[in-house]
């Protein structure tokens, strides 16, 4: 059963209800309801990890009492640092199917004061089972260390090795509970908010810290993040120190440790493509980020175009996510932000690239018909593909390919979603494409009859 997300007058939406397939799309205008709908999947979803980490930590704290509820207080706080306050929504219903069985949900609470998360009878009883399995463990291990007086460096070992395994356990369980054991990345759009920072004296408002910037010459404003632009900032933080050696060199030791020619071939593709875009090399050395362009030429990275702060670090996670080979849950917005229409047929070869390695599912929000227009192509290249595959490799790379029964696509207006792929074509309906230029077209057709 595939996963089903339906929300109900929250924000500008009335009411949609979509399924999660490998590939999905989301056009519309602006405040239509695109990103609520895309954070909403990416919430419920990191619930997951939400839940393997409150575990652990009632393990290490040996807290273990069975309270769902201090779980969804958690839950409801990290759903309001993403929505902030929505009070102003009494009618309000999200709910997730997560194909197994399993559903949450999030409401107003009966006096509209609150917002309630709401986990069926099938999550309460997995976490009681989890809990548990915790308790007993530590039990066990207490009632090992009271019969000895002094451990030996091998009864430490067993003790790890038990704690090892039932932390292990919790993360296979909790990924079957919610049925998915994808690593999870959200790429919110205003992406070159920090790279135009990294060179500058700043203080972010991360919540529970404060990061500080240090060139002297800035301002020391306090600059306010929202939650996923943190989690982002710390994803690009963690990957940063491994762009201390260029980019060819990174992908060439990658290349020697794979013997699947398939895989060689996929990564030197991703390496042309991010090439292509970024029209230079990324490096991070001595707290620096540069774009190297070759012949000794760089610039800072707040210095590069606008195009290439707001896309360097989609290209370098996409990278990254290919050369280890991650399964990933991928949720990007604006992806064709500040790029001229052949680099966004590129970024979208990249995400395609993606999405055909390791069972990994992406969403897409975005403005451009240039967007849907690329996916068209991948889309008809599959299909004929299958016709003529030798023909069709000297124009698209087989592994840029898109099978139609993997993605839809949707246009989000007046409240809710409507599906815009013609399930006959396996294509995105073309008229639906660039609705904009049809009114321009119109508009100029106008002008020119009342001349005449």
């Amino acid at each position: 059963m595939p996963q089903q997300l339906i929300i109900q007058n929250f924000g500008p939406i009335t009411k949609i209800k979509i399924e999660i397939q490998d590939i999905l799309i989301f056009i519309g205008s602006q405040a239509s309801g695109k990103s609520t709908v895309s954070k909403a999947i990416f919430f419920f979803k990191s619930l997951r990890d939400d839940l393997t980490t409150y575990l652990y930590q009632c393990y290490n704290e040996k807290q273990f009492e069975d309270s769902v509820s201090n779980f969804a207080k958690r839950a409801k706080q990290k759903f309001i640092k993403m929505y902030g306050s929505v009070i102003q929504f009494p009618e309000m219903e999200l709910k997730y199917d997560y194909g197994n069985g399993m559903e949450v949900t999030v409401k107003p609470s009966a006096n509209n004061q609150f917002t309630d998360i709401i986990f069926d009878e099938v999550f309460k009883q997995k976490f009681r089972d989890l809990v548990d399995q915790s308790k007993n463990l530590n039990t066990e291990l207490q009632e090992m260390s009271s019969r000895v007086l002094f451990s030996s460096s091998r009864e430490i070992s067993a003790i790890k090795a038990k704690e090892a395994t039932l932390f292990e356990n919790i993360t296979t369980e909790v990924n079957c509970l919610f049925n998915d054991d994808r690593d999870l990345l959200f790429l919110p759009a205003g992406r070159s908010l920090i790279t135009i920072l990294s060179q500058q004296r700043y203080n972010i408002d991360m919540g529970d810290d404060l990061i500080s910037g240090k060139n002297e010459l800035a301002s020391d404003s306090l600059i306010k993040l929202d939650y996923l632009m943190q989690n982002f900032i710390s994803r690009i933080d963690s990957a940063k120190p491994i762009f201390n050696q260029a980019i060819g060199d990174l992908i060439q030791e990658k290349l020697a440790s794979f013997n699947n020619d398939e895989t060689k071939e996929v990564i030197i593709l991703a390496q042309n493509i991010v090439d292509s875009i970024l029209k230079g090399s990324y490096r991070y050395q001595n707290g620096t980020e540069r774009i190297d362009f070759g012949d000794g030429k760089s610039t800072l990275i707040n210095f590069a175009s606008s195009g290439q702060q707001e896309v360097v670090w989609i290209l370098l996670l996409i990278l990254l996510l290919i050369l280890n080979q991650r399964k990933v849950f991928l949720v990007i917005e604006e992806p064709e932000a500040h790029l001229f229409p052949v680099a966004q047929k590129q970024m979208i070869d990249l995400i395609a690239l993606l999405a055909n390695q390791s069972e990994n599912q992406i969403i897409l929000t975005t403005h451009s018909p240039y967007i849907l227009s690329s996916f068209n192509n991948l889309l008809y290249a599959h299909q004929l593909g299958l016709q003529k595959p030798e023909e069709v490799e000297e124009i698209v790379h087989h592994n840029l390919w898109v099978d139609p029964d993997r993605l839809n696509a949707f246009i989000v207006e007046e409240g809710t979603n409507r599906s815009i792929m013609d399930s006959e074509m396996g294509l995105i309906e073309s008229a639906e494409i660039d609705r904009a230029s049809e009114i321009i077209v119109n508009t100029f057709n106008q002008l020119f009859e009342l001349e005449n």
